[in-house]
């Protein structure tokens, strides 16, 4: 059996039989048990509990040679479905390249009343050594793994205002509370021994820009893994690279291609217990400033009869640290991912959000993208027309045989099959 049909408690088994899953991590999956209070509250202010997400595993991942199952958490059908759709053409080309130029995270400090730039910067200069100096101890545990302040400048803004710019090295870590401590610290001294009397410290924080934080994936797909019944590859490949075309022109299109990039991101960053509001913020600076309005590029090679793919955007994540050490899931994610590198990890973030892209365009340009997302939507839809156990499944089946398929048609297909129980029962 393919391993989308198995049962969960069968999939867990078979992870656990590869080596992939610890007998302590199956049986944490196999048991669902929540957070104990103490971890609860030591997270979150007025807690009432544990809120549940759907977690699970894309497969057919090759990604910089390497075999992977991508942890993902997700509330939406055909997210998982589309990664691993994607991410099996890819691998018939040879898989997902990824690359991480530099990994350092922006803290500021932000000065106000600042009246001659050329003096400030006269009285900083003399400074810097020390500087240096008050960042490092502001944190000297970073500093014995290797990272801490690797440099800073200082600029301009407007007729008033002084920028700090503190370029940190986090190591695995995503690093604000590290960005913010040093910050602070070099504020502090600042204000101490350098300022004038009108000059005022207004902030000292990290950016969550990610600006130095870019991870880029390429991939390489052969037409004929793209061809449908009515369809060659080529025409396939054509057809994706012209609406990637018209989303590079277009932000309204370009938006929705986004969102289904973030769509695996998101749910990667979720399973391993990263912050998808920092990778937010980070994507609409990264936007903005490059001004381009679709993160991937998309283009058929006839020469080599292959589709290129490409994919930058910043990924402010961590692989140790926060929450990421708190919640056994995503310790489990980890484990599942091999234990990666906090750059390997972001190689594979980026990895997923374009196997999503890709699934995504195949799927608009062929058969349209109702007609595999809704065969999986109508699961929810058994849901919430009450369907529970192994109603839920014969009621999916029956929407999905359906030519349309709402929560009312739901309902009465429901009623009907328990009409008929009850009848069965009866006899």
């Amino acid at each position: 059996m393919k391993f989308y049909e198995l049962s969960r408690q069968e999939r867990l088994a078979q992870l656990q039989q590869q080596g992939i899953l610890s007998a302590t991590s199956s049986e944490y999956l196999l048991n669902k048990p929540a957070l104990s209070d103490q971890v609860l509250s030591a997270m979150v202010e007025n807690n009432l509990g544990q809120f549940n997400l759907p977690f699970g595993v894309a497969d057919n991942f090759v990604i910089d040679g390497q075999s992977y199952l991508i942890p993902m958490v997700t509330e939406e059908p055909s997210v998982i479905a589309a990664a691993s759709n994607g991410a099996k053409r890819v691998a018939a080309g040879g898989g997902f390249t990824t690359t991480v130029k530099e990994r350092l995270l922006k803290a500021q400090v932000i000065i106000a009343n600042v009246t001659d730039f050329a003096d400030f910067t006269a009285r900083f200069n003399e400074i810097t050594d020390n500087l240096k100096q008050v960042a490092n101890d502001a944190h000297p545990s970073i500093v014995r793994r290797g990272g801490g302040l690797h440099h800073f400048s200082i600029n301009q803004v407007g007729s008033k205002f002084v920028e700090v710019e503190l370029w940190i090295d986090p190591v695995a870590a995503f690093g604000a509370n590290l960005a913010n401590t040093i910050a602070e610290a070099v504020a502090q001294y600042l204000q101490t021994n350098m300022l004038n009397d009108q000059e005022l410290i207004t902030a000292a924080i990290l950016s969550n820009s990610g600006q130095k934080m870019l991870a880029k994936v390429t991939c390489k797909v052969p037409f004929e893994v793209l061809a449908t019944k009515k369809m060659s590859g080529q025409q396939v490949a054509q057809r994706i690279a012209t609406l990637n075309d018209f989303a590079h022109l277009n932000a309204d299109r370009g938006a929705t291609e986004n969102k289904g990039i973030l769509n695996g991101v998101f749910a990667v960053a979720l399973a391993t217990g990263n912050d998808v509001r920092a990778l937010s913020a980070a994507t609409a600076a990264y936007l903005n400033a490059q001004n381009p309005t679709v993160l991937s590029t998309w283009q058929a090679d006839l020469k080599t009869q292959t589709l290129l793919g490409q994919l930058t955007l910043p990924l402010t994540i961590g692989s140790v640290g926060g929450a990421i050490n708190s919640l056994p899931g995503a310790q489990i994610s980890l484990e599942i991912l091999q234990q990666p590198t906090v750059e390997k990890l972001m190689g594979i973030m980026a990895s997923v959000g374009l196997a999503n892209n890709l699934a995504a365009l195949r799927a608009l340009v062929t058969s349209g993208i109702q007609a595999g997302h809704m065969r999986l939507q109508s699961a929810n839809l058994a849901i919430q027309a009450g369907a529970t156990g192994s109603e839920i499944t014969t009621l999916q089946q029956q929407l999905n045989q359906a030519n349309r398929a709402d929560l009312a048609l739901a309902q009465a297909l429901l009623q009907q099959l328990r009409d008929k129980k009850g009848e069965q029962e009866n006899d």
